[in-house]
Formats: C-alpha cells, sequence, structure tokens
C-alpha cells in the first residue's frame, strides 16, 4: 500500500469510526420520543490535526438529514446549529471552494 492509498483508507476508517459512535450513542441513549414519533437529533463534529496549519473536519448526523430537493435539507434543530457552523467555518476558510 503506497502513502496516498495508506492516507484514503486512514481517512475512510476515522470517518466510519466516528458515524458507528454516533449510531451507538444513539442506540444507548434513553431518548424521549417526541410528538411526532421522532428521536431527538444528534451532529458529531470532529476537527482534527491533518498538518502543521491544517484542519480536517468530519460532521455525522443522526437521524440522516433529509434531502427536501433544490439544495435543501430537513434537519432536527441541532442539526442545523451544526450545519450554520458547519457553513461558518467553510466561509472563514480562504482555500475552500
Amino acid at each position: 500500500m503506497n502513502d496516498a492509498e495508506r492516507q484514503d483508507a486512514m481517512t475512510h476508517w476515522r470517518e466510519l469510526a466516528v458515524a458507528v459512535l454516533t449510531a451507538a450513542g444513539a442506540a444507548l441513549g434513553e431518548d424521549e420520543i417526541d410528538g411526532d414519533g421522532g428521536v431527538p437529533g444528534r451532529a458529531v463534529i470532529v476537527l482534527e490535526d491533518s498538518g502543521p496549519e491544517e484542519i480536517a473536519i468530519h460532521a455525522t448526523f443522526f437521524p440522516q438529514l433529509q434531502d427536501l430537493g433544490g439544495g435543501e435539507v430537513g434537519a432536527t434543530p441541532a442539526q442545523a446549529a451544526a450545519l450554520e457552523l458547519l457553513e461558518q467555518i467553510s466561509d472563514d476558510d480562504p482555500g475552500a471552494s
């Protein structure tokens, strides 16, 4: 395995670990069911050093965000707040596209 493949594998497993831990936390939690029959939403944001002056950002949402079409997503209040935070972070990054 060369360096690029190793880095891709580490990124994949890191993202998978965050997703699994988020799902495990949701499954073990004693969440109350709301009036619509749903459970409270969660957003997990992981900030990780990826170089001397670089930060990798990973985000996982539970339950999954709902695609409403037209670039809109359905989210719980916590998830919407996380999305706003992620948008602010990307707006502050001069290298972001």
